[in-house]
């Protein structure tokens, strides 16, 4: 019988985690007909064990993702008409098995300068597995779709387009007047990496510090991460007077601190979706976004933009948006409004629905 194995060994991340944590519970009883298997690390089989319950057995896969061994690894115990759900673009090379694939972005291939080079290669080999093995793609913006079917050479038929959603504690509280910070803030969110340009939010930020009363507060991971952008800490801790630089805070202080931010900045100069500025936007606090990657189609007419290559423009975004409350209260209604159209539930329906086919398809051909 086709069996649906699901690669979850970054559920404790960040970003990739965020999308596991949010889809394994929706999905896995949608499919709980195909006997779903979840593989993760033996640190994190309490915590997908509470994530899907009694619909999936969770079983050990102790290889680290995105590693060197990752490149020979192969899942253990999978059947030849077996389906692999993997939410990353790291499929296993060694394997034959067929494959469902989550793809963010393609960074490493489309902007390698940001995503650091050196890792163009290994994901040209996944890339061409991808477009080999995979009987359905998940692809979170159009922007990222096309980016796959260029770079991936997918048939479009097995392509789907599955915007992330947002955790409703965001929209919590957001129609009321939210209490503001005092001396208000302007708040970053993410992986403190190039693509997230926050050493040109910095250098922005200090050409008008002196025209505005706000304090830059950037809530960045930057410990033990690949790639991170040391112009950025450097320029962090030169402006400490004005801007703070916490990590790893907990979920509800997150949300307290962007909501009670004036202006939330995503200045990206590459994003498959950018789900900081979507979760902003639920809280009712106005964005800046870079005009680049899926930014405008995510974030339509209710962010105000910015050329995120151009210092001049950034400084240019960031004081019009201090200093105009009327298109702060206008970017804050858009955004709570375009906020709700991004669900988690319309996401892990539309994937479950890719799944089964997939599964059905593969069980046919088993006969």
């Amino acid at each position: 019988m086709t069996r649906l194995h699901v690669d979850a060994r970054l559920a404790g991340h960040s970003g990739i985690g965020t999308y596991l944590r949010e889809m394994l519970p929706r999905v896995v009883p949608r499919v709980a007909a195909w006997r779903p298997r979840v593989l993760t690390g033996v640190a994190q089989r309490g915590l997908l064990t509470a994530l899907v319950g009694r619909d999936a057995d969770v079983d050990a896969w102790d290889v680290a993702p995105l590693s060197v061994a990752d490149l020979v690894a192969a899942p253990p115990a999978m059947e030849p008409h077996d389906l692999l759900w993997t939410p990353h673009f790291n499929v296993p090379l060694r394997s034959a098995c067929a494959l469902a694939v989550t793809i963010h972005d393609l960074m490493p291939l489309t902007a390698p300068e940001l995503a650091g080079y050196g890792r163009s290669l290994p994901v040209r080999a996944w890339a061409r597995a991808i477009g080999e093995r995979a009987r359905a793609v998940f692809c979170i913006s159009e922007f990222t779709r096309g980016e796959a079917l260029r770079f991936a050479r997918l048939d479009p038929a097995r392509v789907h387009v599955t915007p992330l959603g947002v955790d409703r504690a965001w929209f919590a509280g957001a129609d009321g007047a939210p209490p503001r910070a005092d001396p208000p803030a302007i708040v970053f969110v993410g992986l403190l990496k190039p693509h997230k340009n926050v050493a040109r939010l910095l250098r922005a930020f200090a050409r008008i510090r002196d025209r505005i009363p706000h304090r830059l507060v950037l809530v960045a991971r930057h410990h033990d991460i690949r790639n991170v952008d040391r112009d950025a800490l450097a320029l962090a801790r030169r402006h400490a007077d004005r801007v703070e630089l916490v990590e790893d805070i907990p979920f509800a202080d997150l949300v307290a601190r962007v909501r009670s931010a004036q202006i939330a900045a995503q200045p990206s100069l590459h994003e498959g979706f950018c789900l900081p500025a979507v979760e902003a936007m639920a809280a009712g606090t106005p964005v800046l976004a870079g005009r680049a990657g899926a930014m405008p189609e995510v974030c339509g007419d209710a962010a105000h933009y910015c050329d995120p290559a151009s210092d001049d423009d950034v400084a240019r975004a960031l004081l019009e948006l201090a200093t105009d409350p009327a298109l702060r209260a206008r970017l804050a209604e858009a955004g709570r409004q375009r906020a709700h159209a991004f669900s988690w539930d319309a996401c892990a329906a539309d994937t479950a629905n890719a799944l089964v086919l997939a599964m059905g398809a593969l069980r046919e051909t088993a006969k």
